[in-house]
Parts: structure tokens; sequence; C-alpha cells
């Protein structure tokens, strides 16, 4: 066996409890988000909070959250490190539906390295 690396992953779990908890301490009601995602049922924001159902937001969605609520996306993420003996490589950029370049680049602007990374892993895209 190679080099063994450490590498950062989402706890979805962790996540989605964290995204109920900065909801509920920013006094947000799931109808507002539903209404700001334009969703026709809160189902989604409902399974995005909860741990169970290991659903997270889309990139864009994440990147709208921390617009709405002025925080990083750091803050609304929760990572766990994995040890692999496997390096992630992608020779190109990977096309992310419903993402266009404004979001990569507040995605960019909006989170630190370590949590683009884990962002990486969990969507399969590169920048």
């Amino acid at each position: 066996m190679g080099q063994i690396f450490e590498k950062p992953i989402i706890d979805v779990e962790k996540t989605s409890i964290k995204l109920k908890e900065i909801r509920e301490a920013n006094g947000t009601k799931v109808s507002q988000l539903q209404h700001l995602f334009s969703m026709e049922n809160p189902q989604s924001i409902y399974n995005w909070e909860n741990p169970n159902k290991k659903n997270l937001p889309r990139i864009d969605n994440f990147v709208t959250l921390a617009q709405f609520y002025n925080v990083k996306i750091d803050d609304l993420i929760i990572v766990k490190y994995i040890q692999t003996d496997i390096l992630d490589v992608c020779e190109s950029p990977t096309i992310i539906y419903g993402v266009n370049k404004k979001h990569i680049e507040d995605l960019i602007n909006l989170s630190s390295p370590t949590i683009l990374k884990a962002l990486k892993s969990y969507y399969n895209f590169s920048t």
C-alpha cells in the first residue's frame, strides 16, 4: 500500500443537523425557504434537515443559503476526514446541473479550501 492521505468529506448527517440549527437560530420558517427557492412543497427542505435522509442542498442552493443567512458556506457544512491512499484527480471541469459560473465563483469566495475540497468530492466536480 502507498502513502495515506487525509481527505475532507462532508459529514452529511451533521451538516443536516447544522442546517436546521442555523435556520431555527435565524428565526426562519421552512415556508420562507420554500418561497426563497420557489419550491412547490417544502419536502426537500425537510429532507435537507433530516440526518436520516442523507440529502443535501445542491451547490447553488448552498450558495443561496449562505447569502440568505449572511454566513460563509463553511458555517453551513460540517466536514470529517477519511484516510485514503487514492488522490482525486479530475482532468477536465465537470458541469453540475443547475450551477453556473457565478455560482462557482460565489462558492470559491464563500468557502475555505477544506470546505471546497469536501464539496468537490461530494458533488464530483472541479473548478
